[in-house]
């Protein structure tokens, strides 16, 4: 298990850099293999995501270990991002795992374990289910089947089927009506979380937030447990809407989660909202994912349909930092070629110079690091510099010059290999890992032999560095124009204390 940038790591890297948008697939049963890790990772897989609705705390050991020694196998960093349950109501186990509802036919939805037929449906809901009344209605499996409700039972609810579809085992259950009471962070959640934290999980998506309280307590809860994963909202709930400036005040980054989001507020909404996220969390230098249904065509086909195409695009155009799979890389029967296609479009897109990169970012006058990444920005810009080179411990250095979206490339060095990974979530960061030095020149050397045995850069190119005056962390203020291969030479140096 490591995430350290061997020389095969920073040949690879140095042949990958130009591609900024990330890539997070979700792993199942079409994902798990050695094989097909490495595969997915080699095809471009920036982090993994795991589903902690599905599974049992064995199965995401295991494949951790799995996604680690891929990773090491082919040299690849990789995030893993640890996605929590959240208050949803799920289906239980249904008849040989797809049970098919017509429009028209009744059944009964009952809180029991067992399995669920076509006439008899068995669901995780904790008494709410039993409070509904008639003429309320259940959306299931993204909004695609919707039921509603006849009469009530001892321990569910009658229901007929108004559009019909197929059902697997575990899809998610919308009720609107019965989300406000549901706390958040579950009593499942802090077993998840706690699980996680051993497994060295690098982020923790909170499900269902409707705001900044619900992801208040899952940091307090890191805090006691010494830990600091990214902390990631999804927003997929109308309050969570309402609330998403103080949400993104409190959280690491957020996820537009499109399947929810699209039966909360109807579907037509969606891509407004997903607009109004995605620029929101860049104003605010906030990372953002989008997911949900990016390619389903491609769970059965070996092809995206165009309108899938333009929906990834969209995305990449708006300005995303992450293009998240789901059901494509977990369940499909093309899960490499479902990345490769995230690949190609966000390729392409980027080398047309079509991505969205605001110039006129807010920047709070006391927040020294972000002064200084905006400073990084126009100093690359005004010198021509082959790239900006972030010196950074916790990755928040390389998190905000990423938020700027500058036009050179990002290569974000640090000594800690949970680092290294965290970093891979960031649009348009390269990580490295280089031995921990004492001093800023220290560093800045061996840096620069890095960059120049593996050809990031060429002898006599420029670089922008963004550092502190320390090597410690949290002191960020420094920027400074380097001339590669030319350690006497003169190089301009710009302190944000002295702005």
């Amino acid at each position: 298990m490591t995430a350290r940038c061997r020389p095969e790591t920073a040949a690879a890297a140095a042949a990958r850099r130009h591609r900024k948008t990330r890539i997070i697939a979700t792993l199942g049963p079409a994902s798990r293999s050695h094989e097909r890790l490495c595969e997915l990772l080699l095809a471009g897989v920036d982090a993994v995501r795991l589903n902690f609705s599905h599974g049992t705390h064995e199965e995401h050991g295991r494949l951790v270990a799995a996604v680690r020694r891929a990773s090491a196998a082919t040299a690849c960093p990789v995030a893993i991002l640890q996605d929590l349950c959240g208050p949803k109501l799920r289906v239980g186990r249904v008849e040989d795992d797809l049970l098919v509802l017509r429009a028209g036919d009744e059944l009964d939805v009952v809180e029991a374990a067992g399995i669920g037929t076509a006439r008899r449906m068995m669901v995780e809901a904790a008494g709410t289910i039993a409070t509904l009344g008639p003429r309320q209605v259940l959306r299931l499996a993204d909004g695609q089947i919707e039921l509603r409700v006849l009469a009530r039972l001892e321990h569910g609810v009658r229901c007929r089927v108004v559009q019909g579809g197929s059902l697997r085992s575990r899809q998610g259950i919308s009720v609107p009506a019965a989300h406000a009471s549901l706390e958040s962070f579950t009593r499942k959640d802090r077993r998840d979380l706690s699980f996680g934290l051993e497994l060295g999980v690098d982020a923790v998506a909170v499900s269902f937030v409707r705001g900044p309280a619900d992801i208040l307590a899952v940091r307090a809860y890191l805090k006691r447990r010494g830990r600091q994963p990214f902390v990631i909202a999804k927003i997929e709930r109308a309050e969570a809407l309402a609330n998403l400036p103080e949400i993104l005040a409190v959280s690491s980054g957020v996820m537009v989660a499109r399947g929810d989001l699209g039966v909360e507020i109807g579907v037509e909404n969606v891509p407004l909202a997903q607009k109004r996220i995605i620029g929101e969390a860049l104003r605010r230098h906030r990372p953002v994912i989008t997911a949900t249904q990016m390619l389903e065509s491609m769970i059965e086909r070996p092809v995206p349909t165009r309108a899938e195409v333009s929906d990834v695009a969209n995305a990449v155009l708006e300005g995303t930092d992450a293009l998240m799979l789901s059901a494509e890389t977990a369940v499909g029967a093309h899960p490499v070629a479902a990345v490769a296609t995230l690949v190609s479009v966000a390729t392409r897109l980027e080398s047309a110079g079509s991505v969205h990169t605001p110039l006129d970012l807010p920047v709070e006058l006391e927040d020294l690091p972000l002064a200084t990444a905006r400073a990084a920005r126009v100093a690359a810009r005004a010198c021509r510099a082959a790239a900006i080179v972030a010196f950074t411990d916790s990755g928040r250095t390389a998190r905000l010059v990423s938020g700027m979206r500058p036009q050179r490339p990002i290569l974000g060095f640090t000594y800690r290999e949970e680092t290294v990974r965290r970093m891979k979530l960031f649009w348009g960061v390269t990580p490295l890992w280089i031995p921990r030095a004492r001093t800023n020149e220290a560093m800045l050397a061996s840096a620069e032999r890095m960059l120049l045995r593996h050809r990031f850069v060429r002898s006599g190119e420029r670089i922008v560095i963004v550092c502190g005056e320390s090597v410690h962390s949290g002191a960020t203020n420094t920027v400074k124009i380097h001339v590669l291969g030319n350690p006497a030479g003169p190089a301009r140096k710009r302190s944000a204390t002295r702005r």
